[in-house]
C-alpha cells in the first residue's frame, strides 16, 4: 500500500457523524448467535424521477428522505447503517440501506456499504465497495445479475474506486434495458471539484458510460486504473450529484440529477436504482473523508 499520509481534514458538510472506529474483534458476520430474519424486498422496481433531493429530518441524524424535486415529494427513506447490530441486509458492514417507504419497516429496495466492518476503519479503507442490488428474478427480468444471491433476493455487485488521470472515479457494472434487450454495460461517477463545473459549484460527482476493458466484468481485486478506458470528459452525461451547502439549508444534503439517456428512461428502472444507491454510497464515503484523492490512491 502506498505509504502518502491521509488527509487531516474529511471533506464532509452535511449529514450525520461517522461511524466509530469498529473493534478488531469484529467479523463480517452478525454478532448474534441467531441469524437475523431477512430484510423484506420489493418485488418490481419503482420509477425515479429525473431530480431527486436529499433531506434530513431534525432529530434524526441516522436517517433521512430522498424526495422528488421539493421536499414535500418524500420517495424512499434512508438509514446509515453502522453495522452493530448485524441488521440485514448489511449484516456487520457499515454503509447505507434504501427503503420502498417512509420508514426502516418498507422493503429494502438495495443497499451499500463496506467490504467487510474491519474495511470501515481509517486505516482499513480498500477503496471497494459492495452494492446490493435486486436480482434479475426478483426485479421481474431473467438471470442473477452480477454476483451471488443473499438473503431477501439481493444480489452482491462490485463499485471499486480508483484514480485515473488524477481524478477520482467509481465504477460500477449493471443491466440496463428491458426484455430480450437486456444487457450489462459499466458506468463511472467522476469526481468534480468544488468550482470547477458551473453545474456543481459546490462539487459532486457526474455519471458516464464507460466501455468495457474486459470479458471478465469488475471483480474487487482486479480492477486498477491501467485497465479503465475512458475519462470524465468523454461520452454523455448521466446523472450528476450536487452537494449542498450546509447554511442556509442545513436539511438539504445533495441534489442528484438524471440526465440524457438517463432521463428519457430508455436505460431501465435497474439502472435507475443503481444509480441512487451508488449516490447515496459516494455521498456516505464523503462524509468520512474517504472520496479524496489521496485516500483513494493510498488504498
Amino acid at each position: 500500500m502506498n505509504n502518502q499520509a491521509l488527509p487531516s481534514k474529511p471533506e464532509t458538510t452535511v449529514g450525520p457523524p461517522p461511524d466509530p472506529s469498529p473493534d478488531s474483534s469484529q467479523d463480517d458476520l452478525p454478532t448474534t448467535k441467531t441469524k437475523p430474519p431477512a430484510a423484506a424486498t420489493r418485488h418490481g422496481l419503482p420509477h425515479f424521477p429525473a431530480t431527486m433531493n436529499a433531506y434530513g429530518q431534525w432529530g434524526k441524524i441516522r436517517s433521512f428522505n430522498l424526495c422528488g424535486a421539493a421536499e414535500k415529494d418524500r420517495l424512499c427513506h434512508v438509514e446509515v447503517h453502522t453495522g452493530y447490530s448485524g441488521k440485514p441486509p448489511l449484516g456487520t458492514r457499515p454503509g447505507v440501506v434504501l427503503y420502498d417507504g417512509r420508514d426502516g419497516k418498507a422493503p429494502v429496495l438495495a443497499a451499500a456499504g463496506y467490504e467487510s466492518y474491519r474495511a470501515a476503519s481509517s486505516y482499513g479503507f480498500d477503496g471497494r465497495s459492495v452494492v446490493m442490488m435486486p436480482a434479475l428474478a426478483v426485479a421481474g427480468g431473467g438471470g442473477g445479475g452480477g454476483g451471488g444471491v443473499e438473503d431477501g433476493g439481493l444480489v452482491v455487485e462490485q463499485m471499486p474506486a480508483m484514480v485515473c488521470g488524477g481524478r477520482v472515479v467509481f465504477v460500477f457494472e449493471v443491466e440496463v434495458g428491458a426484455g430480450k434487450m437486456v444487457r450489462r454495460e459499466r458506468f463511472g461517477w467522476w469526481k468534480v471539484g468544488k468550482g470547477t463545473d458551473d453545474t456543481a459549484k459546490d462539487g459532486g460527482f457526474k455519471l458516464v458510460a464507460l466501455p468495457a476493458s474486459h470479458e471478465g466484468g469488475l471483480s474487487g481485486q482486479g480492477s486498477t486504473a491501467s485497465d479503465m478506458p475512458g475519462d470524465a470528459d468523454s461520452g454523455e452525461v448521466l446523472a450528476f450529484l450536487t452537494w449542498r451547502r450546509l447554511f442556509p439549508k442545513f436539511k438539504h444534503a445533495f441534489t442528484l440529477e438524471l440526465l440524457g439517456q438517463g432521463q428519457s428512461g430508455e436505460l431501465g428502472e435497474r439502472w435507475s436504482l443503481m444509480v441512487v444507491i451508488t449516490a447515496l454510497r459516494i455521498w456516505a464515503l464523503r462524509l468520512n473523508g474517504k472520496t479524496r484523492t489521496g485516500v483513494i490512491a493510498a488504498a
